[in-house]
């Protein structure tokens, strides 16, 4: 017993000093992994600061009060779901995008959140870069401190295209169906939103099948997110679509 007990004793600081060292070691390597991290992304970063701001903040747009909470739970479902959590980039939704890619071995998701949709859209970042999306997200980020969630996502649905020429919610909504926005029903309200991934290939008035499909997408997400019930989904996953076609002389 004395033995195991000397041998117990001796043994404690041994452990104590190479979980110490451990900790240590761990945290020297973070640090220098964070000013590496911080030194790579710094040009990104000086490059989002020269974007003027000002831009968006004058795009003509809705008031959020106009817009039906159908439509903004539409946009919030198909395009980001946690669009009122997140500050401009949402990590969570980048993992779950790559993983559904890569399990997909295509791109079958986005990872872009609407602000960084809006930052796109609103100073053309277009290009599909690793080194064009970080100066995306930076600028989301800048959006994000700058401008409330209901003043990003009204720039956002007033600036996006429809297709069709129609650029902006009360452009398309008039484009297709001669109303107002605040008419849009739920099921037009989603025909819309579906629209916004790909307008040439899901417009309603040549392509009416996938016009649908697209439709009964974001109808099945606002249920996924509980803005819906099944039933209702479902509902309205069986009306037509209604598009009107304005005559033109």
């Amino acid at each position: 017993t004395s033995t195991f007990t000397v041998m117990a004793n001796s043994g404690r600081p041994i452990w104590r000093r190479l979980l110490k060292w451990s900790v240590v070691s761990l945290a020297l390597i973070l640090v220098v992994l964070s000013a590496v991290l911080t030194a790579l992304l710094k040009p990104y970063y000086q490059q989002a600061q020269q974007y003027d701001l000002e831009i968006i903040e004058n795009q003509p747009k809705l008031p959020y009060d106009s817009l039906p909470q159908h439509l903004i739970h539409a946009v919030v479902a198909a395009e980001d779901s946690r669009f009122f959590e997140h500050q401009g980039v949402d990590t969570r939704g980048v993992a779950r995008a790559a993983l559904a890619n890569w399990r997909a071995k295509t791109k079958v998701q986005g990872g872009s959140t609407i602000t960084q949709q809006l930052a796109k859209q609103s100073f053309g970042i277009n290009q599909r870069t690793i080194k064009r999306k970080l100066v995306e997200m930076f600028v989301a980020r800048r959006i994000e401190k700058r401008f409330d969630k209901q003043a990003i996502l009204t720039s956002y649905l007033s600036l996006i295209y429809y297709g069709n020429g129609f650029n902006g919610i009360r452009t398309a909504a008039q484009g297709y169906y001669q109303k107002d926005v605040s008419e849009l029903t739920v099921d037009e309200a989603a025909t819309l939103v579906g629209l916004l991934k790909a307008p040439s290939l899901y417009e309603p008035f040549d392509h009416p099948a996938r016009a649908k499909k697209a439709r009964n997408l974001v109808l099945r997400r606002m249920a996924d997110e509980k803005m819906l019930s099944r039933e209702e989904a479902l509902q309205y996953q069986e009306a037509p679509l209604r598009p009107v076609r304005e005559e033109r002389i």
